[in-house]
């Protein structure tokens, strides 16, 4: 196996300051956060095909480009995980389900603050969030869009202080509210992973997994390679069967924080075999929510084409 050229944006050691995954908060987040979730089931999808990734549905919506990448300025990972899962959710919407729906990106500090604040209640000092706060979030008080009206830019300064109580101002509040993800489901194995992914629902993961920064080559892919501890949430995207079973593991660091990949798959991740997620999934605190039925923003019979 070779290593995956550079550029590296963080070097070689990872930045702990933008994992905010709070590890003891998740088994209390999941007792009380089961009620917003709902049974993971696809109706005669038991083994279903791989589907072409969902980058090629992308880029035929967004004159041939990638989706950027989300750079975290603090421990916000939970909301940008979600946002990246949120983005490909919507894609798959426009594109295969035919949803006339404008493509918008959902604003990570509103995720972040109603996650903290409005879920979890406001206790913690510090960065940080659970997966299942997350989940439960964008389910039950919906999400704002980077380009709403009198939406601040991105910042770590936004991010801490819609992460405080009283959380994201009222206005926002309510003009999210139509906004809701409708389902959200756990999952506990590989095998809904890899049928969710193929029926093209995105995927959060939240976990104590880290990996180096640095993927490697494995037969024409580049792998993540477990490395040390990353109290992290990133969104996996896609799935493969050959030539090894594998989920595109997307993180949010960048474009440049994990090097070029080698087959046109977005900047800032790596594929991540089946065995290491088969792993994590036994874990007592890992947190792996899907997410489908986004009630989107509608537009005019355009294709959703993204603005």
């Amino acid at each position: 196996m070779n290593t995956i050229p550079g550029p590296y944006k963080f070097g070689f050691e990872p930045p702990r300051h933008l994992m905010g995954w709070l590890k003891p908060e998740v088994e209390k987040a999941i007792e009380e956060g089961d009620k917003f979730q709902s049974p993971f089931e696809i109706i005669n999808q038991s083994n279903p095909q791989v589907p072409p990734p969902i980058w090629t549905l992308t880029k035929s919506i967004n004159n041939g480009q990638h989706l950027p990448t989300f750079e975290q300025a603090i421990g916000d990972c939970v909301a940008a995980g979600i946002r990246h899962a949120g983005a490909r959710l919507q894609v798959a919407e426009i594109v295969a389900q035919y949803q006339e729906e404008v493509l918008r990106p959902w604003y990570v500090p509103f995720i972040y603050g109603i996650s903290r604040v409005q879920i979890g209640g406001g206790q913690i000092d510090g960065d940080g969030s659970t997966g299942t706060w997350g989940a439960a979030a964008v389910k039950r008080y919906g999400v704002l869009f980077d380009q709403d009206f009198d939406v601040p830019k991105y910042s770590a300064a936004v991010a801490r202080e819609w992460g405080r109580r009283p959380g994201p101002p009222a206005k926002h509040l309510i003009r999210a509210a139509p906004r809701t993800v409708l389902t959200t489901s756990r999952l506990r194995s590989i095998d809904q992973v890899r049928e969710a992914l193929c029926n093209y629902y995105p995927i959060t993961v939240a976990s104590s997994q880290g990996f180096k920064m640095e993927p490697v080559e494995r037969d024409g892919f580049h792998i993540f390679v477990r490395s040390g501890t990353w109290m992290h949430q990133m969104a996996l995207i896609a799935w493969m069967d050959e030539p090894f079973p594998a989920a595109y593991r997307l993180n949010s660091w960048g474009p440049h924080a994990h090097g070029t990949p080698l087959n046109d798959e977005p900047p800032g991740g790596a594929w991540c075999t089946a065995n290491v997620l088969e792993e994590e999934l036994t874990w007592r605190d890992t947190e792996v929510y899907t997410y489908s039925n986004f009630e989107g923003y509608p537009s005019a019979p355009n294709r959703g084409l993204i603005r």
